[in-house]
């Protein structure tokens, strides 16, 4: 990655309990701004880590998001279950979920348009029952080959999974990408040993605006009547 070019946008990190214990103060500290939290895989699996991370990481002002590891030889309605369930509701300041389509070898003989109906009825369902519009995490190879471009996809933003030092290249039929994971041996303090490494494509102001809105509090954004239309009491 261009550390020039990028050196504004807004640093993130993804984690998982492969990462270990993390000292969310140190990760703080060196400037990271989001993170994306491993919560499910597949239909049972829950990370050991993702309650105690996500308490940490709110606790020191980082904007948190979850993922889930998809797995297409398991049924989706347990696998959206098993992710809603993790997760429970979205608060407020939270990154919208992510549906993790990886790994070519677990999503061999299906056809591009099953997988990508797949990917499509997960994120739906995830939306439906956490009110939010997911994020969808794939390298740009898998999108073209797994999921064949598929122009459903371009209503999910793109977290994508490139690792180069030049700009990433954006993959039919997205535009643009909103996160960019641009490499899996980073190092950042807090955390031992390798790190994923992301940025997100925007301002500190435009990431917030992605994060899940504080409820309006009772009276807000209605505006008082005029003293000339008030009826008299």
């Amino acid at each position: 990655m261009n550390k020039r070019k990028y050196a504004n946008r807004p640093a993130g990190i993804d984690v998982s309990h492969h990462n270990g214990k993390i000292d969310w103060a140190k990760v703080k500290a060196a400037g990271i701004t989001f993170v994306y939290l491993k919560a499910t895989e597949g239909a049972t699996y829950k990370d050991p880590t993702y309650d105690n991370n996500y308490a940490q990481a709110k606790a020191h002002g980082i904007a948190v998001g979850a993922y889930h590891f998809f797995r297409p030889g398991v049924a989706t309605k347990s696998q959206v279950d098993n992710f809603v369930a993790a997760i429970k509701k979205l608060n407020p300041g939270d990154l919208p979920p992510v549906l993790d389509a990886e790994n070519p070898v677990l999503w061999e003989g299906l056809t591009a348009k099953t997988a990508a109906d797949k990917c499509v009825a997960f994120m739906e369902a995830v939306k439906s029952k956490l009110g939010a519009t997911p994020v969808l995490y794939a390298g740009s190879f898998f999108i073209r080959d797994q999921l064949g471009g598929d122009a459903r996809l371009a209503a999910y933003p793109l977290w994508l999974a490139q690792y180069r030092k030049n700009d990433p290249t954006v993959p039919k039929p997205y535009a643009t990408w909103t996160f960019w994971q641009h490499t899996e041996s980073g190092k950042c303090p807090g955390i031992t040993g390798n790190c994923d490494m992301n940025v997100f494509n925007g301002t500190l102001e435009q990431l917030a605006k992605l994060t899940i809105p504080a409820p309006a509090k009772a009276g807000e954004g209605v505006a008082p009547r005029s003293k000339k239309n008030r009826r008299k009491s």
